[in-house]
């Protein structure tokens, strides 16, 4: 009688390891093979471990759950997903070697092994893919959501005065960003102003505006007054024409204004430095650094 698949892979533990480890140092990526054998070993020792375990248990989850953990571990440390499915493939091939060793002459049992090994591979190499895909799903939406968040800085000014500089284009999901952003930079700050540049967004259509007027609505539900600036000629033009109402809204030409105007409402000025009689501006200067 013939050993079973786990009796023969637990028999046969040090070849296959040693086996497997060649032939991932001959043929895996440029970060396997940067390995050396001391570090090499333990991983196949691991990977054969999960698949034995997987066979001895009937549980094919046991050599998914190495999988998964393993991928993100060496995606973790730039290895790329080519080399996680060659190790799978060639642990597979160096099992399929012993399977027809062990049952050449045991059609039947060799037959039943065989596709028990097809199996878990095949499980485990989409296991590897799948992981990756998510991975990588997740690092592009974490990498929208910095830039969205570089993109839309809300910053203070002057006590109870923000700025919402907006650059590039705005789509719905960026517009409850910039609306997220500001009302929580409102409470924060407890603004009682805020001027709004849209000096970078390239095109102002109905959609923008609306988004804008949406903005300027909710933060004053807040009890922040907004001050629109940057509107250039083509967008006050493009504003008319779509017949855009910002009658209730106050607007300035630049930050620069809009700063002045902000500053007006607090009861202050920006008015040039006066120096004391007899004393050199470079003094001044050098005294205040």
């Amino acid at each position: 009688m013939k050993p079973t698949l786990a009796a023969l892979l637990a028999e046969n533990r040090p070849r296959v390891v040693q086996e497997l480890a060649k032939k991932m140092g001959e043929r895996a990526g440029p970060t396997y093979a940067a390995l050396s054998p001391e570090e090499l070993l333990p991983r196949m020792e691991a990977a054969f471990e999960a698949m034995y375990q997987a066979v001895a248990q009937g549980k094919p989850e046991v050599l998914n759950d190495f999988v998964s953990a393993s991928m993100r571990q060496r995606m973790a440390e730039r290895y790329a997903l080519e080399e996680m499915q060659t190790l799978l493939s060639l642990l597979r091939q160096v099992v399929l070697g012993l399977v027809d060793s062990a049952y050449g002459d045991v059609p039947e049992q060799r037959l039943a092994a065989s596709r028990t090994v097809e199996e878990l591979s095949h499980g485990a190499l989409q296991q590897a893919f799948q992981v990756y895909l998510e991975a990588y799903e997740e690092q592009v939406e974490l990498q929208r959501r910095t830039l969205s968040e570089l993109s839309t800085p809300v910053i203070k000014v002057y006590e109870n005065v923000l700025v919402l500089p907006l650059v590039g284009a705005i789509d719905t999901e960026r517009a409850r960003r910039i609306m997220e952003e500001l009302l929580t930079g409102i409470t924060r700050h407890q603004a009682e102003l805020v001027i709004i540049d849209i000096t970078g967004v390239p095109v102002v259509d109905t959609a923008v505006a609306n988004h804008l007027i949406q903005t300027i609505k909710a933060a004053r539900l807040l009890g922040a007054r907004s001050i629109l600036v940057g509107i250039s000629g083509e967008v006050a033009q493009a504003l008319v024409h779509l017949q855009i109402d910002l009658s209730g809204v106050v607007t300035r030409s630049n930050l620069q204004a809009g700063i002045e105007y902000a500053l007006e409402q607090r009861g202050l000025e920006i008015v040039p430095r006066s120096l004391p009689t007899g004393v050199p501006e470079e003094a001044v200067e050098e005294a205040g650094r």
